[in-house]
């Protein structure tokens, strides 16, 4: 029998060697998450065109005159103020700053991974898990891919997801003035994400619903929690606010100009869209909805054709987890890299979704929220959100970038709460695994299908007003075969 001392000994080598083989899998997922960003980097479009030289000229302009030089109603101040930090308020080529915005939006990408990867340590108090869900999220190929572009639509992913993470509890693990300090950070995180994005308005809203179920269930927060709530939230509001009301004469923290209104009229006729970036075609990519029977309105499209309206909006959510045309400005209308990125989008929505039910049928045996279960909960909260706001829209796939992001915390809980329960049995497994291959095969055969809806109208874009030489712009990419 081991003497203590030995034992002791022992244990610590043994901690030891699983901290050495968790340092050597972090650093191997983050190797493989660098080659595998550069390689997008690389495959995509070259320089700044329509919403990404929108952006660009909007960060001139705050580098050069400030922001009470603001010229737009349609944009706010959150990802062109991030552009010109990225380039030091240094007037730079478009083609050097996006470089630097890939670097910065990977480095901030990987570090939001790796801090959803010790909150769910924490919560679950197993640092496994940590390093599995820096995995799944540092090598998620689709966020990846859009970490190259300079577009705002990774960055808003990021700020939703660690905005989320705050809210987690991590029993034993928090001192007495964490949640003041968590709900500061997750009230501004989404604030920021609203500045970024300002249809991100709805992550506000889920969060305080999120911060209201913790205290309800915790009594951890109290008035102090929603003071910070609002201190975090007016910081990022401010700018904006003062913008409106200089240019309009309002105190409106978001944009001016209603987009969602024609956003929505144009989801009634559309299932997806994509920006076509070929010579001699115009940047509409449409892909027709053969449901729509021309109502004018998404209210009476509902009401006259109730099962037309619902799977419109069924396959926009499909839209917009189909990495079909992986990249926004779309050069090549058949990438070798569809179906592998789209398989794996198919699975992990489809583990995600497992996920969520096994944390419903834990909290219903149970009958008590714990801190896993709060996890699922929190997280599905804020994707429903995003999910309402997308639906009725003509959506891009860059949309779904928040819900791709809010799987991995959804599939580690399920995983972290797998393991705390009873073994699964051998049928069960199969069920999964055969759930697995009839979801895959379903969501390829209805891609295929969307993808037959393409159309490419020959009208003007307005978005021509952000491009300074479109002709240029379309030469530089690959000619392949319009639709």
């Amino acid at each position: 029998m081991l003497s203590r001392p030995a034992r002791d000994c022992g244990d610590r080598d043994v901690s030891a060697a699983s901290d050495g083989r968790r340092g050597r899998i972090v650093f191997g997922a983050t190797v493989a998450s660098v080659a595998l960003a550069c390689f997008w980097f690389v495959e995509g479009y070259p320089t700044a065109i329509y919403d990404s030289w929108g952006y660009y000229y909007l960060s001139e302009i705050i580098r050069t005159q400030g922001l009470s030089a603001w010229p737009t109603d349609i944009r706010t101040y959150g990802y062109p103020l991030f552009l010109a930090v990225v380039s030091g308020f240094r007037a730079v080529p478009q083609e050097e700053l996006r470089l630097l915005v890939f670097l910065v939006q990977l480095v901030i990408y990987l570090g939001a991974c790796a801090y959803v990867g010790r909150k769910l340590a924490d919560v679950f108090q197993s640092p496994g898990l940590g390093v599995l869900a820096y995995a799944i999220g540092g090598m998620n190929p689709i966020l990846l891919l859009h970490a190259s572009e300079a577009l705002s639509d990774l960055l808003s992913a990021v700020l939703i997801l660690v905005s989320v993470a705050l809210s987690w509890k991590a029993p034993g693990r928090e001192q007495p003035h964490a949640p003041a300090r968590q709900i500061f950070l997750s009230f501004f995180f989404a604030a920021a994400a609203v500045a970024v994005r300002p249809a991100n308005i709805v992550i506000v809203a889920a969060l305080v619903l999120v911060w209201a179920v913790r205290a309800l269930r915790w009594r951890d927060v109290g008035l102090a929690g929603a003071g910070a709530a609002l201190a975090g939230l007016i910081p990022p509001f401010i700018p904006q606010v003062l913008i409106n009301h200089r240019l309009f004469g309002t105190l409106n923290p978001l944009i001016e100009k209603d987009l969602y209104r024609q956003q929505a009229i144009w989801g009634m006729a559309a299932l997806k869209y994509a920006t076509l970036v070929q010579p001699d075609h115009s940047p509409f990519l449409v892909y027709g909805n053969p449901l729509y029977r021309g109502d004018p309105t998404p209210a009476l499209f509902l009401r006259n054709h109730p099962l037309h309206y619902l799977a419109t909006l069924a396959l926009h959510g499909f839209g917009m987890i189909d990495p079909d045309l992986p990249f926004t400005y779309v050069t090549d209308l058949a990438p070798w890299y569809r179906w592998p990125l789209g398989v794996f989008s198919f699975l992990l929505v489809y583990v995600a979704l497992a996920a969520i039910l096994v944390g419903a049928l834990r909290m219903i045996r149970r009958r008590e929220l714990d801190p896993g279960g709060f996890v699922v909960l929190s997280t599905v909260l804020v994707a429903g959100a995003c999910l309402a706001l997308y639906l009725p829209v003509e959506v891009e796939g860059r949309f779904g970038l928040p819900l791709v992001a809010l799987a991995t915390p959804l599939i580690v809980a399920g995983a972290a709460l797998l393991r705390d329960g009873r073994p699964l049995r051998r049928s069960t497994k199969a069920l999964f695994l055969l759930g697995a291959l009839v979801a895959v095969l379903g969501a390829v055969s209805l891609s295929r299908w969307m993808t037959t809806t393409r159309t490419n109208p020959h009208v003007e874009s307005p978005a021509n007003v952000f491009v300074l030489n479109p002709k240029r712009a379309a030469g530089a990419s690959r000619a392949t075969p319009a639709p």
